[in-house]
């Protein structure tokens, strides 16, 4: 499903959530990416017991890009629940994966989310990115890695200023919403509403930034716009918070009681130190 306004996603989502169908179509799931503010997608996923050719992107074939080609598409199971990871989504062409000369040498079963983890590792440790970017003259990029939640209802305003000010393209949706809607606040530590339907937000990639790019301040500003729609980020995204707005949004009282719990002795590291930058 195409969308050339922003403003028309919610609605279509907000249906998909409620109804589990689109235009008489049982709908068993749905993500979607923004290319930019007048170019977005839907990708709805029905389960099929019918036979027929089906897609194969750990190949040559990049799959975020058979977005904008195809209408329709047909994978196996296993294909769709790792369709994403042959590229990490798209952070493969940071590595040159999706060259179709480099593609074709690079072995296939290398071609993975963890493998290009340990390459990130890598530059991070050594800074090899940063010594090839003074070498020819850019400025310094900072790494942005975050999936954040938004109501549903605000999504259109987070990507139209993230593309606006922070500029990385392009970007993950997923919505989702908790099953159990018995209690306001059912995970007292990560603060989902019971019958809220949100939309994950995923982006990762690097900016340039230049020589403030070693304070984060495209992190922060992400980190700020998130609350200002009510939503809030997943703690396996860098975290950049001080520790009083982390307990206030993480309920830090429910964080410190669990941890005595569990841990009366402090041999652990507590969920603060462990997520947030430079803690």
């Amino acid at each position: 499903m195409h969308f050339d306004d922003l403003a028309e996603l919610p609605d279509a989502i907000s249906t998909i959530a409620e109804s589990r169908e689109w235009d008489g179509e049982r709908v068993d799931g749905v993500d979607g990416v923004v290319f930019a503010p007048d170019e977005a997608y839907l990708t709805l996923a029905r389960w099929t017991d019918e036979r027929g050719p089906t897609s194969d992107y750990g190949g040559q074939e990049v799959y975020y890009r058979s977005i904008q080609q195809h209408s329709t598409d047909r994978l196996t199971m296993l294909d769709y629940l790792w369709r994403w990871d042959t590229d990490w989504f798209w952070c493969s062409r940071a590595f040159g994966a999706q060259h179709p000369v480099l593609r074709r040498i690079w072995p296939r079963r290398m071609r993975r989310s963890d493998v290009y983890m340990k390459l990130v590792a890598l530059d991070r440790r050594w800074g090899i990115g940063d010594r090839l970017d003074r070498r020819a003259g850019r400025p310094q990029g900072e790494r942005v890695v975050q999936d954040v939640e938004v109501p549903v209802e605000r999504l259109p305003e987070f990507p139209a200023r993230f593309d606006r000010e922070i500029g990385m393209r392009p970007v993950w949706l997923c919505p989702l919403r908790l099953r159990r809607e018995d209690s306001a606040r059912p995970w007292p530590s990560y603060p989902l509403a019971a019958g809220q339907t949100y939309v994950n937000v995923g982006f990762w990639g690097n900016v340039a930034v230049g020589p403030d790019a070693p304070t984060s301040p495209r992190n922060r500003a992400i980190e700020a716009k998130v609350h200002d729609t009510g939503g809030h980020k997943s703690l396996y995204s860098e975290a950049f918070y001080d520790r009083d707005t982390f307990d206030a949004l993480y309920d830090g009282a429910n964080l410190t009681s669990v941890k005595k719990g569990y841990d009366p002795d402090d041999r652990l590291t507590g969920l603060y130190d462990k997520v947030v930058w430079n803690a």
